[in-house]
């Protein structure tokens, strides 16, 4: 049940930031915002100002913005009960420039990046980063750490008289000295000790030595500007990673399977809970990129499929036939529910096979 409550709350809150996006810049452009709804469904609670309503809505699996003007009204519905109905000249979506609206459309997936870097920065600079330290933070019973004398707390400083930096950097000498007896220099109670300990053999791979040690795990921070770096660095490096991952699907080089949808984020935000608040950040950060990542795609009834109709528009200088642009949109619309179906089957297969 904890899964499901903080899977609603960040995949709520990233949807919640997407659709301010382009509300706040709707609104900033003197646009009327008739509707702003999180998720969809029946409405679990609505309030209103001026001139927007506002509501959450039961599925908390998306949200929108209705905009005046933003599409046309249907032949058949009463222009005077359509939300997308005229406004007073000046405060419909069309009304404005080419350059305005592409503002409007482009606010939301930017949202979602910037949230990105700022999750990010906030696990860099404040949280900080679980890293293991060269202090021992368990012993196995049984093994050779325990029998030779170490105990929890011991800070090592040397093995074999060489500094050790890391303990990635321990793990490795470790592991290609079976059977060669070590003298681990560490620091107990302000005082220095050395300790001799012939790795054994590791319980898995039987060519690497083992000890039975375990470290304990620090949350280590970066300077401001060093976090910043970071930040913008990891959203790259998972938009990257996202671009690589779709364009092997389009060529078959790989398959679907590494899609996951909104059951297999809840399955791994469930575990980021259980490794703590920089896990479950750092996961929320990834998602938030990837949101922005794929909204700006020229995907039909995504948010790059209309930056791509308002870009022909402002290159042959009047709007694709609005006809045409809707079946396109409905069209993608129906492919998405679909393959949102189908990667949601594929989420409750690899979760329970």
């Amino acid at each position: 049940m904890t899964t499901v409550i903080i899977t609603i709350i960040v995949l709520g809150m990233l949807i919640l930031l997407h659709e301010l996006g382009h509300f706040l810049a709707a609104r900033r452009a003197g646009i009327l915002c008739r509707e702003f709804a999180i998720g969809f469904g029946p409405a679990i609670y609505t309030w209103q100002d001026d001139e927007t309503e506002f509501s959450l809505r039961l599925i908390p699996l998306g949200g929108y913005v209705l905009m005046a003007g933003e599409m046309p009204v249907d032949e058949e519905e009463d222009e005077e009960e359509s939300p997308f109905r005229p406004a007073a000249p000046g405060r419909n979506f069309d009304d404005k420039t080419v350059l305005t609206r592409m503002g409007v459309i482009f606010a939301g997936p930017i949202t979602n990046l910037v949230t990105a870097v700022l999750v990010f920065f906030f696990v860099y600079a404040v949280v900080g980063i679980p890293m293991p330290s060269l202090q021992v933070g368990q012993l196995e019973p049984g093994y050779p750490a325990e029998e030779a004398g170490f105990a929890v707390g011991d800070e090592v400083e040397m093995i074999d008289g060489e500094p050790v930096e890391t303990w990635d950097e321990l793990v490795d000498k470790v592991q290609v000295s079976p059977g060669r007896p070590m003298i681990f220099t560490v620091r107990r109670n302000r005082h220095t000790e050395q300790i001799e300990v012939v790795p054994g053999q590791h319980p898995d791979y039987e060519q690497q030595g083992y000890i039975g040690l375990a470290p304990q795990v620090r949350a280590v921070r970066e300077p401001a500007w060093a976090a910043v770096a970071q930040s913008i660095r990891w959203v790259g490096h998972v938009i990257v990673l996202m671009g690589v991952t779709l364009w092997e699907m389009i060529t078959g080089t790989t398959g679907t399977d590494q899609l996951i949808g909104v059951v297999g984020m809840g399955a791994e935000i469930g575990r980021a809970a259980e490794q703590g608040l920089a896990s479950v950040l750092s996961l929320t950060g990834s998602i938030s990129a990837i949101v922005g990542f794929m909204n700006l795609l020229p995907i039909p009834a995504l948010d790059g499929s209309k930056l791509i109709f308002l870009a022909i528009e402002g290159v042959r200088g009047r709007p694709v036939d609005p006809e045409k642009e809707g079946l396109i949109n409905m069209i993608g619309f129906a492919l998405l529910i679909m393959l949102a179906v189908y990667v949601t089957f594929q989420d409750i297969i690899r979760l329970t096979g």
